[in-house]
């Protein structure tokens, strides 16, 4: 089924009293149907939405941002996530690469619609979603003539239902293609690894448009609630889940940390919360371990990939703490089992699949992986060579079935949950005149998991200013690319034909730590 369809399927089972709550703003699941299937009509009708119409939802967290992705869902048409927080140029150039044929975008955004429409060629309509606009009808406009039921047909189940960008090491980002099957086994997934009683009420506070709308809509589709905070500040999350009595909610490692800090700072009592989801990087143990004594056994972790969906594995405290209450450091440690809608094994080089305790690089099967990249035939056949979706992660797995990430195949740098490309960010700081060469790598943080590092080679009595290095990346990708420091090196290794050694670079980094990631 579509996930619009387990939604419509919950209003009609039973539902809480609230779907959807953003400050004093209360919307029940009727509501939000009601809201779902105008717009959906209203595509259906509008002449430049074709069937199968690739639309994106340009906006902060709002709560009208999980009605857009139904009504999407629910008329077939192709989601394309994006990130708000991202340079607007960055933006264009995913969006660009997606053929973004629609745009909904909140009124925060007004003042770069005329720019999006210049530099995106297959974009034909424009919606304002909580405003009137100059560049287009708002949304209550648009949808108000067509508040009737949807009547929709059986669903394709191998129709792309979503693409999600993945980033790449050169041109433009690579974007993987989800159908609705996918969807629906990620959403099967959570079902049998999470916990999801009548009384779930789920705070979004990772942004909505991207991965973070995923929970929200699964969230809905079993008839919960969805508190929308449009605000990261620890502060906020935790008065948040005070006021609407939340039960589960998810953060990257980066927030997670902070929200401790911010909880030592100012202990609170969270009588509500049951369960605190921590992913998108690995976390470290030692702050699991603080969560627990300050919230109680509530860290459940997972690991999952755009290309694989999520998730792929799942932790959950019975799984690292022992009855007694000792933990279980080598659970602890790990990222969890494979859930039951995945099969996940180690295998080296050649293909074969790698016995417990030996290293190798994770692979994995099942129906949430993506159906391919985008535009990417070959990429897509490098990806799943040997049968098996290749993550690009090294791990090991032990004979109780524990998956534990070691180190990384590829370049990418994950900092703060957020994916990164060195070579993205190598271009922009080759193009100083002091610059020889440049290797950017993650290295070791305690805060960000991995922070982006520039070690620089400099032209014969060339100096360069760290701070003006860093500003530069900052402007031209934004700030999660943006090094945190630069640091000079007297040569960068390279390999006996010249190619820089980026590898050797980060293992310099890394060497006295129990995992490389």
């Amino acid at each position: 089924m579509r996930l619009a369809d387990y939604f419509d399927k919950a209003v009609r089972t039973g539902t809480r009293e609230h779907a959807l709550v953003e400050g004093d703003v209360r919307i029940s699941h009727l509501e939000v149907q009601a809201q779902v299937h105008a717009i959906a009509n209203a595509m259906d009708a509008d002449a430049d939405i074709r069937p199968g119409a690739h639309v994106a939802i340009y906006c902060p967290n709002h709560w009208r941002v999980p009605v857009l992705l139904l009504a999407i869902n629910r008329a077939d048409r192709v989601r394309l996530p994006v990130h708000t927080r991202n340079p607007l140029a960055v933006n264009l150039e995913v969006l660009a690469f997606m053929d973004c044929e629609v745009l909904f975008f909140h009124s925060r955004f007004e003042h770069e619609v005329a720019e999006m429409r210049a530099a995106l060629p297959r974009l034909r309509r424009v919606i304002c979603i909580d405003a009137e606009s100059a560049h287009g009808p708002s949304l209550a406009a648009w949808s108000a003539p067509h508040q009737r039921p949807y009547l929709s047909q059986m669903e394709d189940p191998m129709a792309p239902a979503f693409l999600q960008p993945t980033g790449g090491t050169t041109g433009p980002s690579k974007a993987a293609i989800h159908t609705h099957r996918s969807a629906e086994m990620m959403l099967i997934g959570n079902r049998l690894s999470g916990d999801h009683d009548a009384h779930h009420t789920y705070l979004a506070v990772a942004p909505l448009t991207h991965a973070g709308g995923t929970a929200a809509l699964h969230t809905l589709c079993a008839g919960n609630t969805v508190v929308v905070l449009d605000d990261t500040s620890p502060a906020a999350i935790l008065d948040a889940i005070e006021r609407h009595g939340v039960t589960h909610f998810f953060l990257p490692p980066t927030l997670f940390y902070l929200l401790l800090a911010e909880l030592e700072r100012a202990p609170r009592a969270l009588p509500s919360l049951r369960q605190l989801g921590v992913g998108a990087a690995p976390v470290s143990p030692d702050k699991v371990k603080q969560a627990t004594r300050m919230l109680g056994p509530i860290v459940a972790e997972g690991y999952g990939q755009t290309e694989c969906g999520a998730p792929v594995t799942r932790k959950v405290p019975a799984d690292y703490i022992h009855a007694d209450g000792r933990f279980d450091e080598v659970a602890l440690r790990s990222a969890g089992k494979a859930v039951d809608t995945v099969w996940v094994e180690i295998m080296d080089d050649q293909g074969r699949l790698l016995p417990a305790g030996e290293r190798g690089e994770i692979v994995v099967r099942g129906g949430s992986l993506m159906l391919g990249y985008y535009k990417n035939e070959a990429e897509t056949a490098r990806i799943d060579a040997f049968g098996w979706r290749h993550t690009g992660d090294v791990g090991v797995k032990d004979e109780r079935g524990f998956l534990t990430i070691v180190d990384r195949v590829k370049d990418m740098i994950v900092t703060g949950g957020f994916n990164v490309y060195p070579a993205q960010v190598e271009r922009v700081i080759l193009e100083f005149d002091a610059v020889q060469e440049c290797a950017v790598v993650g290295v070791p943080d305690d805060t960000w998991g991995e922070a982006v590092k520039a070690v620089v080679e400099l032209k014969p009595g060339q100096t360069l200013d760290e701070g003006e290095v860093i500003a530069l990346c900052k402007a031209r990708l934004g700030g999660v690319y943006a090094p945190k420091s630069v640091e000079v090196w007297p040569s960068i290794p390279r390999s006996a034909v010249g190619k820089t050694l980026r590898r050797e670079v980060r293992e310099a980094f890394w060497r006295q730590h129990w995992r490389a990631v």
